[in-house]
C-alpha cells in the first residue's frame, strides 16, 4: 500500500471517529438538558447515541471527562463568536453591543445546560483540575485579553474615562455575569436579549437615578 492510500485510510478512520464522537455529545447535551447531571446515565447516553455503553467508553472515560468536553467545546464555540466581534471593525459601542447579542443569544440556546453547570459548580469545580483547568483557564485568560484591549480603544476614544482597562473589561463583565447568573437560574426562560440595552446603561451611565433632563455624561 502506498503512502498516499495509508494517509487517506487513516483520514477516513480519524473523520469516521470524529463523526461518532460527536454523534455522542450531542445525545449527551439532549440527556443532560432533560434530566440533569446525576439524572443522565452513561448507559442512557450510550442508548440515546446508538451505541453500546462498552463502545462509549472507548470515547469518554467516565461522564465526568464527557460533561467536561461539552463544556469545553461550548466554550471554545462562544470564544469563537467572541473573537468575530472583538476583532471586527467599528466602535467601541457599537463592539460591546454586537458583543452581548453573540453572549445573551447564546445563553439563551444553552440555558438548560449551563444550568447543570450552576447547580453542580462547587462539585464540578472541585473535580476541574489539571489539563481542563488550565484549558478553561487559557481560554477565559484569550477573552479577558480581547476586552481589555476593547476598553483601551474605548480610552484611546475619549469614551471612558483613564481608568485601568483591565478593570473596566472585568466591571462590564460582572454586569453582564451578573444578569447571565439570575437568567440561567430562573424558574422559567424569558427573552435574555432584552437585558442588553439595561447591561450597556449601568456600564456606561452607572445606577444612580436622575433628575428629569439631567446630563447623562
Amino acid at each position: 500500500m502506498n503512502d498516499d492510500s495509508e494517509r487517506s485510510k487513516i483520514s477516513r478512520k480519524e473523520r469516521e471517529f470524529q463523526a461518532r464522537r460527536q454523534e455522542i455529545l450531542e445525545a449527551a447535551t439532549r440527556l443532560f438538558a432533560q434530566k440533569g447531571y446525576h439524572g443522565a446515565s452513561m448507559s442512557e447516553i450510550a442508548n440515546e447515541a446508538e451505541f453500546s455503553t462498552g463502545s462509549l467508553y472507548n470515547f469518554f472515560r467516565n461522564k465526568e471527562e464527557l460533561y467536561f468536553t461539552l463544556l469545553e467545546e461550548k466554550i471554545e464555540a462562544l470564544g469563537s463568536q467572541i473573537n468575530v466581534v472583538l476583532e471586527s471593525r467599528g466602535g467601541v459601542e457599537e463592539k460591546l453591543a454586537s458583543f452581548l447579542t453573540k453572549v445573551l443569544s447564546f445563553f439563551e440556546t444553552e440555558r438548560d445546560f449551563f444550568r447543570i453547570f450552576s447547580e453542580q459548580r462547587t462539585q464540578f469545580e472541585l473535580s476541574a483540575k489539571g489539563q481542563f483547568a488550565d484549558v478553561i483557564h487559557d481560554k477565559y485568560e484569550k477573552y479577558l485579553g480581547g476586552m481589555v484591549l476593547l476598553m483601551e480603544q474605548g480610552i484611546k476614544e475619549g469614551l471612558f474615562m483613564p481608568l485601568n482597562p483591565a478593570e473596566l473589561a472585568l466591571m462590564f463583565l460582572g454586569i453582564m455575569n451578573t444578569i447571565l447568573f439570575l437568567y440561567v437560574n430562573s424558574p422559567e426562560p424569558y427573552n435574555l436579549q432584552d437585558k442588553s440595552g439595561q447591561i450597556l446603561d449601568v456600564f456606561f451611565n452607572g445606577t444612580r437615578k436622575r433628575a428629569v433632563g439631567e446630563d447623562k455624561k
